[in-house]
């Protein structure tokens, strides 16, 4: 059952593939800027507050998520881990609170390439705040993601463009 369910631009949804395992996540889209400290210091640079300690409480107290502390963040999120089947089916119920394109997907992390696709539909840049050696990006990620996990396809039809275009 979900934690959590889609919310846009708030709680979202993100592909991880680490140690060649693909999964789903519904979470608070702050769970998901890798570097705290990149993200602090732009905040900082800009002469805006960032209260580290606050998020940091919230991640395990992990300043950095790459491919070294995966293992441990993922497993203290594994309750916000979702099946695709379960996303499936609120894309074929129109289950959402505001808008379909609350159920597509933001964001694919892939800890073994060191890689985070965004097609976060807002403002928060999080391919900015990737760490060092990864590359971040601003583009879509479909290609990334198997057909059996592709959950907003259905016979080839891409049920979220379909319902948006009404």
């Amino acid at each position: 059952m979900m934690k959590c369910k889609p919310e846009y631009a708030a709680n979202i949804i993100v592909g991880i593939n680490y140690k060649n395992r693909f999964s789903w996540y519904v979470t608070d889209k702050d769970y998901w800027i890798l570097d705290l400290i990149k993200r602090r210091d732009d905040f900082l640079r800009n002469g805006h507050e960032y209260d580290l300690d606050h998020m940091l409480m919230s991640r395990m107290h992990i300043e950095v998520i790459n491919e070294h502390t995966a293992e441990s963040y993922l497993t203290a999120l594994s309750e916000h881990k979702v099946k695709s089947i379960e996303l499936k089916k609120l894309v074929e119920k129109k289950d959402y609170e505001d808008t379909i394109l609350s159920l597509y997907p933001s964001l694919f992390i892939d800890f073994d390439n060191r890689r985070l696709l965004s097609s976060f539909p807002e403002t928060l840049p999080f391919e900015r705040y990737v760490p060092s050696g990864w590359v971040g990006e601003y583009k879509p990620f479909d290609e990334y993601i198997s057909e059996q996990d592709k959950y907003w396809i259905a016979d080839g039809i891409d049920l979220i463009n379909e319902a948006y275009q009404i």
